[in-house]
C-alpha cells in the first residue's frame, strides 16, 4: 500500500511539473511575441524619422552654378536660405528717349511661388519683394549678368532692405536668375507714346543672410 501511495504520489507529483512547463513554455512564447512586435513597432519608427531628415535635406536651398566671370555671385560670408519662383509680367510704357520712341521698363508684377507652386507672396514696384507673412523685402541692382538668350530678362544681384518678421527676415541679397522671356521690342510707334505693354516672364529669386545670421 505504502508503495502504492508513494508510486501514484510520484506520478501526480510528475504531471504538476509537466502542465507547470508547458504553461511555463506558453509564458515565454507570449513574451517573445510581445516583444518581436514592440520591436517591429520601433523598426517602423525609424525609417519614418530618417525619412522626415530627408525631406528637410531636400528642401535644403543651394547656391546657383555660375560661371568664373559671373558678376552676380553672392559677397562670401553670405548663406542661400530661400528660393522662389516668379510668375507674372514686367511692365513697360512707350517713351520719348533721344529723339526715338522706346518702350521703358516701369516695374514688375508677379507672384512669388514655393517649391510646392502655393502662392507666398508678390514682387513689385522698385523691386520689391512681399511675403504672405508680412515680412518685405526693398532691392537696388548692384550687378547683372546678360542671359543666355536675348528675350530673356538679365540675371541680377541686388542688395536688400528687409522689414517685419518672417521668411524675409535678415535676408541681405538676391539674386534673379533662370529667367524666360520678360524682353519688350526694341522700339514702339509715335501712335503708341505713353501706351503700357505688358510682357510675361518667369525667374527664379534666390534669397541670402549673412552665415551668422542663417546659422542663429
Amino acid at each position: 500500500m505504502t508503495n502504492r501511495g508513494q508510486s501514484a504520489g510520484t506520478i501526480a507529483g510528475s504531471k504538476n511539473h509537466e502542465m507547470k512547463f508547458a504553461l511555463s513554455q506558453v509564458f515565454v512564447r507570449s513574451g517573445c511575441a510581445v516583444g518581436a512586435a514592440l520591436l517591429a513597432a520601433c523598426a517602423a519608427v525609424g525609417p519614418a524619422s530618417s525619412g522626415t531628415a530627408g525631406s528637410e535635406r531636400a528642401d535644403a536651398v543651394a547656391a546657383p552654378s555660375l560661371g568664373i566671370f559671373s558678376r552676380i555671385k553672392a559677397p562670401s560670408g553670405s548663406t542661400p536660405v530661400l528660393q522662389l519662383t516668379a510668375r507674372g509680367v514686367q511692365i513697360f510704357r512707350c517713351e520719348k528717349r533721344d529723339g526715338a520712341f522706346v518702350w521703358v521698363f516701369r516695374q514688375p508684377d508677379a507672384q512669388l511661388l514655393d517649391s510646392s507652386g502655393k502662392v507666398v507672396g508678390r514682387h513689385g514696384a522698385s523691386f520689391s519683394f512681399e511675403h504672405d507673412d508680412g515680412s518685405r523685402l526693398t532691392a537696388t541692382i548692384v550687378a547683372y549678368d546678360d542671359a543666355p538668350k536675348s528675350t530673356d530678362l538679365r540675371w541680377l544681384l541686388m542688395t536688400t532692405r528687409s522689414f517685419g518678421k518672417g521668411a524675409f527676415d535678415g535676408v541681405t541679397h538676391v539674386q534673379r536668375i533662370d529667367t524666360r522671356g520678360g524682353m519688350p521690342p526694341e522700339t514702339c510707334q509715335a501712335s503708341q507714346a505713353n501706351q503700357i505693354l505688358r510682357v510675361e516672364f518667369s525667374a527664379e529669386f534666390v534669397f541670402y543672410r549673412a552665415r551668422s545670421a542663417a546659422s542663429g
